[in-house]
């Protein structure tokens, strides 16, 4: 019996439609928990990323006209919720995907870890050194401004810069929240550091109301950081709250805890420097005031003690004379004491007649004693040469061969022991007037 007629037929695109209905009707919108492992951008602007658990994983999109409306920029390793419908698509191969509408974090915790992996990273690579931060000019030129053209950061900024010292800013509007806000930012300041752009600003503020933590995301982006760090124009962070703190705090030049203060520290206080201004003009007088004082109390001096030039002359000419007979009686007093110790010293020099004759016996005697010395000297060394002359023939070999002794060597080597000899050996033997050969008969 066939049972495959029970089995229903379907073509494929049959199929393919009414595996698509099941599945829309049952996961119509539905909100999936996983960690992003793979993101990639198409030509035409669309996102496609895979989010994975312990066991499995599941593709999504972004389309390009939903993208703009995304809260948060998607990265890879981060724990999200993704929010949209469940489609199929079979035209070249057969799948399902989620169609992406929002983008959540998973959780707060996952978001903070997220961000506290990254400013270890950052602050590695000495981004948050302080070394390496930008000085804020004291009253810039101008203020460039970096924020959303449509809140009230901006009239805050502006309102607060004209209250303490107006000057001109330059509004770069961007957007401050989604997934296009940190690029938007990067070119902001790209584009006040292009050098074509006329009268570059002095400073820079980059400002963003308050918000929770994934309002803020587009400020701990990694780019943005780096932007922040490598721009030549010093960057002042103003972002949310005094409590909120993004990863562009620690890499701006300078951070304020809000907009307004961002303002403040920007500029100084009109009223501030009209009183420096003030005080180092009433300084200034003052020590202009003593200084001529001083010059006109020394010129009345030098009047009182100006005279007539005939006594002035003749003053300094009763000096002269009284100088230069001070002169002649010491040159003439210097020249008797001379003169006295000349004949003092001539006195004292007499030809030392006695001391050559002490000397020159002094020199007789020695060497007197010297031929003395070293007559002794030489005796004594022939005695002792002749003493060690005849120690040496008394124990030289031909005195002991005349004595009677021979030397016995066998084969030119030179016997010392009767154990060195066997019968019938011949021996030659060295008497005081020839040499002998002997042969051995008997050994005791």
């Amino acid at each position: 019996m066939n049972h495959s007629t029970n089995i229903p037929e379907y073509k494929v695109t049959q199929f393919n439609r009414a595996f698509k209905q099941i599945i829309q009707n049952n996961f119509d919108y539905v909100r999936i928990k996983g960690e992003i492992s793979e993101i990639k951008e198409a030509t035409k602007g669309q996102i496609y990323l895979t989010i994975k658990d312990e066991e499995s994983i599941l593709s999504g999109v972004v389309w390009e006209q939903k993208k703009r409306s995304l809260q948060l920029s998607p990265e890879i390793g981060m724990e999200v919720i993704l929010i949209g419908k469940i489609t199929t698509w079979s035209k070249f191969r057969t799948t399902y995907q989620i169609d992406i509408d929002k983008i959540e974090i998973a959780g707060e915790g996952a978001l903070l870890k997220l961000i506290e992996d990254r400013k270890k990273k950052l602050k590695t690579k000495g981004l948050f050194n302080i070394e390496n931060k930008k000085s804020i000019p004291f009253l810039p030129d101008k203020i460039g401004v970096i924020t959303s053209p449509t809140g009230s950061v901006i009239y805050d900024i502006i309102n607060r810069i004209s209250d303490r010292f107006s000057v001109p800013i330059d509004l770069w509007p961007v957007s401050v929240q989604g997934t296009d806000a940190a690029m938007s930012i990067i070119e902001a300041i790209k584009g006040f550091n292009n050098m074509n752009f006329k009268e570059k600003p002095s400073v820079i503020i980059i400002a963003r109301g308050g918000g929770s933590t994934e309002d803020l995301m587009a400020f701990n982006d990694e780019k943005l950081a780096i932007s922040v760090y490598n721009s030549n124009i010093p960057i002042i962070s103003a972002i949310g709250h005094e409590t909120d703190t993004t990863i562009i705090d620690f890499v701006s030049d300078l951070r304020a805890s809000t907009p307004t203060a961002a303002a403040e520290k920007a500029v100084p206080l009109k009223s501030e420097l009209a009183q420096m201004t003030y005080n180092a003009d009433q300084r200034l007088n003052f020590i202009i005031n003593n200084q001529i004082k001083s010059y006109k109390f020394n010129f009345e001096n030098l009047i009182k003690l100006l005279k007539a030039p005939n006594l002035i002359i003749n003053n300094f000419n009763q000096k002269l004379e009284f100088i230069f007979h001070n002169l002649e009686r010491t040159i003439q007093k210097e020249n008797e004491q001379i003169q006295q110790n000349f004949i003092n010293t001539t006195q004292l020099l007499k030809i030392p007649k006695n001391l050559i004759y002490l000397r020159k016996n002094m020199i007789i005697n020695l060497n007197k004693n010297l031929n003395v010395l070293l007559n002794e000297k030489i005796a004594f060394k022939n005695e002792k040469f002749y003493k060690l002359i005849r120690i040496l023939n008394a124990n030289s070999i031909t005195t002991n061969l005349k004595k009677g002794y021979s030397i016995l060597t066998k084969k030119n080597k030179l016997i010392k022991s009767a154990k060195l000899l066997q019968k019938s050996d011949v021996l030659k033997a060295q008497l005081s007037d020839n040499n002998i050969e002997v042969e051995i008969k008997k050994i005791n």
